[in-house]
């Protein structure tokens, strides 16, 4: 039997402030909220209890730095990984988005470990389609390249949709996807199952943005 939980990151700096990205550097790469930061230490104090051998993170700033939280209260290493990236589309991007590199996440983010071959890496622009496409190949990767390992796969609203595609097939509902909350699917002889969806009850102020993909 494999597990893998599947977290959306925690609230983000312009969810909170709009006029933020007016003068980001990265305005489409935006950070934890200081609200979000509480979201995602609430999450990680759950993942801690759930016995995850393995943490796997978008590069987004936001899934890096709620996807830390949670490798630190697990004790583990935390791997970045291109496939379980946004949605590059055309309306919300003008170009590819400027996310950091692995180096300077890296003197941030001690937990971040290089020890990780990239399963996808995302083309711009992309459609609903290829994004979940993409997503789900990825899921399909990293559960064969970490066969028998439980997983926890940190990204957007959108990743966790494309997850489910990948494992249990393209007719799973799509409900949305609230801020900080955890989805489970479970691996046995008789193919994936998703075990609990969007689950907020480790967050003080329960279920947040869920129609909201990014």
């Amino acid at each position: 039997m494999q597990t893998v939980w599947i977290a959306r990151h925690a609230n983000r700096q312009d969810f909170a402030d709009p006029d933020w990205a007016a003068s980001a550097d990265r305005p489409h790469d935006p950070g934890l909220s200081p609200d979000g930061v509480e979201q995602a230490k609430q999450l990680a104090r759950r993942v801690a209890a759930l016995d995850v051998d393995r943490i796997v993170a978008s590069p987004f700033l936001r899934a890096v730095e709620t996807a830390h939280h949670a490798a630190e209260a697990a004790d583990h290493p935390l791997y970045l990984e291109p496939g379980l990236g946004e949605w590059l589309n055309d309306d919300w991007f003008d170009t590819r988005p400027d996310t950091r590199s692995f180096s300077t996440l890296a003197r941030q983010y001690e937990r971040l470990s290089p020890n990780h071959t990239a399963c996808r890496e995302p083309s711009f622009p992309e459609s609903k389609h290829e994004s979940l496409a993409r997503l789900g190949g990825t899921a399909q990767c990293l559960t064969e390249m970490y066969e028998g390992e439980t997983l926890l796969l940190v990204g957007h609203g959108i990743t966790v949709q494309g997850v489910l595609h990948g494992l249990i097939g393209s007719d799973v509902p799509d409900p949305g996807c609230p801020l900080a909350s955890l989805t489970k699917v479970v691996h046995q002889d008789d193919g994936w199952t998703i075990r609990l969806r969007n689950d907020t009850s480790h967050l003080e102020n329960g279920a947040r943005a869920a129609r909201r993909l990014a």
